[in-house]
């Protein structure tokens, strides 16, 4: 009897260890890509950043891209495109990252138009959203960048896989670069920052 007892709580130590195990080398794995999708998305900032070039002159805009557009130009590796959809849709390791080009109405155009003539303006402003590609990954990190120059880190909780939107978060973390320069608040902390030149 008592060494059946032993037995049991020994049993009990070894799936307590092996569940500390799973779970310390879960979190991790998840560190590990929130760091590479980090590092990704800090690289495609600084393309952007680096075609867009010095201060635009009276006659000439600055005219940042969409991903295709930087994968193209081989300002980007790394990437993998995601077939279908209505967006330029790119993943990278295990998370997916979109670059949606403002007109001068802040009207967001998903992907290249079909007649770039159609939206004047085009390529003023950007908005570069990263988040999770696979469903069961929803407690990874959400990131956003934009033509403020800022790389932000945020909470997530919802936003996975293809179908994800997560541009359309209340408020828009654009709001909090233009209200608060430094980009920190309960749900988001700049993690990065490059000054457009």
């Amino acid at each position: 009897m008592r060494r059946g007892i032993v037995v049991v709580a020994l049993l009990l130590v070894l799936t307590l260890l092996w569940r500390v195990q799973t779970v310390f080398s879960t979190g991790a794995a998840a560190h590990r890509s929130e760091q590479a999708a980090r590092e990704l998305a800090g690289a495609i900032l600084r393309a952007q950043f680096d075609r867009a070039g010095a201060a635009p002159s009276a006659d000439t805009a600055r005219s940042y891209a969409f991903l295709a557009t930087l994968v193209a130009e081989g300002r980007i590796r790394g990437l993998e495109p995601v077939a279908g959809g209505e967006r330029d849709l790119w993943r990278g390791g295990d998370y997916l990252f979109h670059v949606r080009l403002l007109n001068p109405l802040q009207r967001p155009i998903l992907a290249p138009p079909a007649d770039a003539a159609a939206e004047p303006g085009l390529g003023l402003d950007f908005e570069l959203w990263a988040w999770p590609a696979e469903r069961r990954a929803t407690t990874g990190a959400l990131f956003f960048a934009s033509d403020a120059g800022y790389l932000l880190q945020g909470d997530n909780g919802l936003h996975a896989g293809v179908r994800a939107r997560p541009e359309s978060v209340d408020p828009p973390p654009s709001r909090l670069l233009e209200s608060a320069p430094g980009g920190a608040n309960q749900r988001w902390v700049a993690v990065a920052q490059w000054r457009p030149e």
